[in-house]
């Protein structure tokens, strides 16, 4: 494979390897959730932190990478039609899908309340569907914002990011579209920095010296100290930890890229690679998955939390995909992407951008 290819597969590396973890951080809460391992057990929070520290400041750096050439190619309206509907849409079937889930298995309680928890559902966010939210948030603020149009400006809309980057670090909002605020500085730094600029850093030599500081560095921060995760935090908010987890995300981030460059030249670039394409489909469905597999799991009498680990992990990475595939040829596509007549619509618009269908 050409050196450039290989690069840009490392972007589907690095998206595989961060929905690798999200999926096994989710397992993890659902385990704490269901008390099947105590909710304040040292090692479930020091490993909640050491994913929840990188793996979706990955997404976020490679959305923003992706965005001014969108940008720059159908303008600002073109790009935003491209993206938004898809990201409503997307938000609007799965908070219905796991809302429906939690009634069939006595989660949601029954008639007003179950549709009750439904309208509060689409509210708040349900689960991790609040990156669907940030996505429409960052998406419109850069389109609109480009950054990139002098280095003036760049450098004062990025000064007003990172204030409300490290303002927001650690807090979930309570609503949509107020989680993952702290995100939006590696976002804009995707946007800044581009797809030739986080190219370099999954290229020989500075890829094996980026992971070799990622593990040294990353971990040892981790394991030394109690850096605080951009999105999800249960701690108190200080300075120091607010410091420790800017450096702890930074350099594992950093880390990650490096790894997924070292991994794009090995046999595992297909496997990761082919889970970065479909990230976007793993994300959508893994909670379900997870839940059900959880459940049925406990029903049988296991509680050994190993167990739950593999096979809840293994679910929701299979059965995500096991749905796109069979969505794709059964004709119900729609659970991964718009209905057929908004794409039929979407097609009429000389304008319109084919959307990347990794998670970003």
């Amino acid at each position: 494979m050409p050196d450039s290819s290989r690069r840009e597969r490392a972007f589907d590396v690095a998206r595989g390897l961060a929905i690798l973890a999200i999926v096994v951080g989710h397992v993890l809460r659902g385990l704490t959730a269901a008390d099947l391992v105590p909710r304040t057990s040292p090692t479930v929070l020091e490993v909640d932190d050491a994913l929840y520290v990188w793996h979706l400041a990955v997404f976020a750096v490679l959305a923003g990478v992706f965005l001014r050439p969108g940008v720059e190619k159908h303008g600002v309206g073109g790009y935003l039609r491209s993206r938004l509907p898809l990201f409503v849409h997307l938000y609007v079937v799965w908070t219905v899908v796991q809302a429906a889930v939690r009634f069939v298995t006595g989660r949601s309680g029954d008639g007003e309340e179950a549709l009750g928890n439904i309208f509060t559902a689409f509210l708040v966010a349900d689960g991790p569907l609040w990156w669907l939210g940030f996505l429409v948030v960052v998406s419109v603020a850069g389109a609109v914002a480009r950054p990139w149009r002098s280095r003036s400006w760049a450098v004062g809309s990025t000064l007003a990011v990172v204030a409300v980057s490290l303002a927001a670090w650690g807090w979930t909002g309570p609503w949509l579209f107020l989680e993952g605020v702290a995100l939006t500085g590696f976002f804009w730094l995707g946007i800044l920095v581009g797809r030739g600029g986080v190219s370099r850093l999954t290229a020989p030599p500075l890829a094996g010296r980026l992971a070799a500081a990622g593990v040294v560095v990353g971990g040892a921060l981790m394991v030394l100290a109690d850096p605080m995760p951009p999105s999800s935090w249960i701690g108190p908010r200080t300075l120091v930890a607010v410091g420790l987890g800017l450096v702890a995300s930074s350099v594992l981030c950093a880390g990650a890229f490096g790894v997924s460059g070292v991994l794009a030249r090995t046999a595992l670039v297909r496997p990761l690679a082919f889970l970065g394409e479909r990230s976007l489909e793993i994300f959508l469905a893994h909670v379900v998955a997870t839940s059900l597999t959880r459940n049925l799991l406990s029903g049988l009498g296991v509680d050994e939390v190993w167990v739950h680990l593999v096979l809840g992990s293994a679910a929701g990475v299979l059965v995500p995909l096991g749905l796109w595939w069979a969505g794709s040829r059964l004709g119900f596509p729609w659970l991964f992407e718009l209905p057929p007549a908004l794409r039929a619509a979407r097609r009429r618009d000389p304008r319109r951008q084919t959307l990347d269908r990794s998670f970003n």
